[in-house]
């Protein structure tokens, strides 16, 4: 499928089929969802299904993990008419922070930080990301606005895989992604070869 080529019908999830193969290996992400963000339609889609779930919820500010969350949060932002944070890896910040220490998909211990300005008691925050593999990453995040007090008001991604990690998230977070419920198996085994069906 051309990156800008937009099907007559847009069955929900069809722009997964744009998220480019891995062909270098796995010490690289396995899928990479950035090729979907070129194609305007593809774009508004995604996002339209990630907020769908909260469509009766009371959001009012959205927070992006770096890096790649950024996209995404930042889109989903703009579609509510909400406020973004960038959620960074630590000394990128040149203001007071708070940090939280996690491990992240690839097994190193990083560090993650959050001005401390923005979140407080009684603001209403969705974490979004695009690839929730072990779960670490967005777990770091929820710790960190939490601890400032502000609420979770869910979690979204393009993907939440069924590890450990990405469970947790599940059961103790209200949640939306884009993956068919069809094609979640193929998700967390790592292998996909049923996204061509959505280039019909």
């Amino acid at each position: 499928m051309d990156v800008l080529e937009v099907p007559a019908n847009r069955q929900k999830g069809w722009y997964l089929s744009l998220m480019a193969p891995n062909t270098k290996g796995p010490a690289f992400a396995w899928l990479d969802p950035s090729r979907l963000y070129c194609n305007p339609q593809a774009l508004a889609d995604c996002v339209k299904d990630l907020l769908s779930p909260f469509d009766s919820d009371t959001i009012d500010l959205v927070a992006g993990i770096d890096a790649m969350g950024f996209i995404l949060g930042a889109s989903v932002a703009s579609t509510l008419g909400k406020g973004f944070l960038a959620i960074r890896k630590a000394g990128h910040l040149c203001v007071a922070t708070q940090s939280q220490n996690y491990t992240d998909y690839t097994g190193r211990e990083k560090t993650m930080e959050v001005r401390l300005d923005v979140l407080k008691p009684g603001v209403r925050v969705l974490l979004v990301d695009q690839w929730i593999e072990t779960g670490g990453t967005m777990k770091a995040a929820i710790q960190l606005v939490e601890r400032l007090g502000a609420t979770v008001v869910g979690v979204a991604a393009v993907a939440i895989e069924n590890t450990e990690g990405g469970k947790w998230v599940k059961e103790n977070y209200k949640f939306s992604h884009c993956i068919p419920e069809e094609l979640q198996s193929q998700i967390d085994q790592k292998y996909l070869n049923s996204f061509k069906s959505f280039d019909q």
